[in-house]
């Protein structure tokens, strides 16, 4: 055990000569592998805490109002609050010389959560330990034999404080992850990377069968790439009828637009407060916000760098996706699916915080981050007894709308007033419309009112009500998919067809969809 103690305190002295010095302990025979590296590990772990509690220690001092007297560091230092910046830094500093002292001093001054530094601390002193152990004790076969393998470990440590680091450190997070597991329980909520692999296969299978990889492209020749992906939301909406009761009053603002070029469009075209913004060019509900007052408009124009689109909001209660199709060569129309969307809300009891609500619910809990995001600022706060809070205002399954399947509101009607609209998009054969509603009895009427049309990037999303079994959601999906490539061929054998197809935008709007991390990707 002295050699133990020795390595331990030692660590506190000298780090680099407590590691050496284990390291010939180890290849001696006076201390088990184990051994030294619990005795690095302990107090390097325990002497980096002390860095950081020295740090607070100034905080409460008063040290960090003083360095915040010079404006332009004072805002640094709220960026660096307020960004993942800290996160890469303390784990990053363990391995870079002359590093580590002031930036976990900093963490301390700078008030950074403790459970986060704690959690951080654990993983990159575990890391580095281990690390120049296993090269003390062969140099020369870890680095020229297991390079890669090094590379990877350290790359896999960087991607797990990622992941890690801002849920560890929230405490409602953390409450969330003990539910983490029934994600996988149901494929309502499993990731699209891995729901979708069978369709991925089938995509190829359908590729062959058609002889055409870009048949999808194709579907609706007008818009980029059929509407697949990477489409202007523009270019369908333009086509209405602005006088039909099905449109809602839209228009296309340029980005860059000023807070005052903004205010004019809208006193000019007769907007009222509250509307809707949202990108001309997005998918899976990214960046739509309801516009309740000029600070929201101020907040949306500051984040936004992309085209919008302007649109009245609807005060209609219900809403739903009828996804219509039409055979170019019968010139055969139907609804080939209707969803039914829920918003879902939780009901106070006047003792329970939103955050508890949320996790004893059956269904929030499942994807509970996705409401602390959102909900944020109220997740202390007790919900007074019978007050209904919205989770979500959003029809999008991303942002946990309940979708519910709606084949019983199909009606001749109903196809009639779809096609009417369809059939004023040139060469529109595939897509589904996003539509609001007062009820049933008002949809099989065809009364409804149109938020947003999708071309072939749309889905049967009646699949992901929870009624539905695994195998019903494929087979529809693969039927979906052979129509799409079906139309694709019809519509590129036409006389008169001209591509739309642009592959650059296709993986460019691909890589933002399942990448990007943005502050408006949360509908309000």
């Amino acid at each position: 055990m002295e050699y133990f103690f020795s390595i331990f305190f030692g660590t506190f002295v000298l780090e680099d000569v407590a590691l050496v010095t284990a390291f010939t302990f180890i290849a001696e025979g006076k201390l088990t592998f184990v051994a030294g590296f619990l005795a690095c590990f302990l107090g390097i772990t325990l002497g980096d805490i002390g860095l950081y509690l020295i740090g607070r220690c100034a905080n409460y001092l008063g040290f960090e109002d003083r360095i915040k007297s010079n404006r332009k560091i004072k805002n640094n230092l709220q960026k660096m609050k307020r960004s993942h910046f800290l996160n890469y830094m303390i784990f990053i500093s363990r391995f870079i010389p002359g590093t580590r002292i002031p930036t976990y001093v900093g963490a301390g001054l700078l008030n950074y959560s403790i459970t986060r530094f704690v959690a951080l601390t654990i993983i990159s002193v575990a890391a580095w330990v281990g690390f120049a152990l296993a090269v003390g004790q062969s140099l020369h076969y870890l680095l020229m034999d297991h390079l890669i393998l090094c590379i990877v470990i350290f790359i896999s440590l960087i991607i797990l404080v990622k992941i890690l680091s801002p849920v560890l450190s929230d405490p409602w997070r953390r409450k969330g992850l003990l539910h983490f597991w029934r994600k996988w329980m149901t494929f309502e909520f499993w990731p699209a990377w891995f729901f979708y692999i069978p369709i991925y296969i089938w995509y190829v299978v359908l590729s062959i069968r058609y002889r055409s990889f870009f048949n999808p492209f194709y579907a609706n020749p007008n818009i980029i790439n059929g509407g697949l992906i990477g489409e202007s939301k523009w270019d369908f909406l333009q086509h209405l009828d602005q006088q039909a009761k099905s449109t809602l009053k839209t228009m296309l603002v340029a980005k860059g637009t000023s807070f005052e070029e903004f205010v004019k469009i809208i006193n000019e075209n007769n907007y009222a407060f509250p509307f809707i913004v949202k990108p001309d060019v997005g998918q899976r509900g990214f960046g739509v916000r309801i516009i309740r007052d000029e600070f929201d408009l101020t907040e949306y124009l500051l984040l936004s760098n992309f085209d919008m689109v302007l649109q009245r909001l609807s005060l209609l209660p219900q809403e739903a996706g009828i996804f219509y199709i039409k055979i170019p060569k019968t010139k055969k129309e139907f609804i080939f699916s209707i969803t039914d969307k829920r918003f879902p809300y939780l009901v106070g009891d006047g003792k329970t915080k939103l955050g508890d609500l949320i996790l004893n619910d059956p269904r929030a809990k499942i994807i509970a981050p996705t409401y602390f995001e959102r909900h944020d600022d109220s997740l202390n706060r007790v919900i007074a007894k019978g007050e209904r809070f919205q989770l979500s205002e959003c029809g999008n399954h991303c942002q946990g709308a309940i979708f519910l399947n709606g084949q019983h509101l199909k009606t001749d009607k109903l196809l009639q007033e779809v096609s009417a609209i369809a059939n004023r998009m040139p060469n529109f054969y595939f897509g589904r419309f996003d539509i609001r509603y007062q009820n049933s009895e008002a949809l099989k009427n065809g009364e409804f009112e149109i938020i947003e049309i999708n071309g072939a990037g749309s889905e049967a999303t009646h699949i992901w009500d929870a009624k539905t079994s695994l195998l019903e959601a494929y087979t529809t999906l693969f039927i979906q998919w052979n129509l799409l490539f079906k139309i694709g061929g019809q519509v590129k054998r036409q006389p008169d067809f001209k591509s739309n197809m642009n592959f650059v935008s296709f993986l460019t709007e691909s890589f933002k969809v399942y990448f990007r991390k943005e502050k408006l990707s949360v509908s309000s």
